[in-house]
C-alpha cells in the first residue's frame, strides 16, 4: 500500500517537473506571448516581428484591443520592449 502511494507521488513529481521545464514560447525581445481569455475558454497567441509591432500598436488605440485583453497585451509589450498604443 504504502509502495503503491510513493509510485504515484513519484509519477505526478516526474510529470509536474517535465511540464515545467519544456515551457513553451515566452516573451522576449520583439516577441510577445499572451494569452486572452473569453468566456467559453481562451487563446494564447505568440508573436514576432511586424506582427508583434502591429499587435502593440492597435492595444488600448481606438478600433483596437480594450480593457483586460489590452492591459494583457501591453503588459507583454513592455516586457520584450515594443511601444504600446
Amino acid at each position: 500500500m504504502i509502495g503503491a502511494v510513493l509510485g504515484v507521488l513519484a509519477v505526478v513529481t516526474v510529470g509536474l517537473v517535465i511540464s515545467l521545464a519544456t515551457a513553451g514560447n515566452h516573451t522576449s525581445k520583439g516577441c510577445i506571448d499572451y494569452t486572452l481569455a473569453y468566456a467559453t475558454g481562451g487563446e494564447n497567441f505568440y508573436r514576432c516581428g511586424s506582427s508583434a509591432r502591429s499587435t502593440c500598436a492597435e492595444a488600448g488605440a481606438p478600433g483596437g484591443l480594450t480593457g483586460g485583453a489590452a492591459r494583457a497585451v501591453a503588459t507583454e509589450c513592455r516586457k520584450a520592449g515594443l511601444p504600446v498604443g
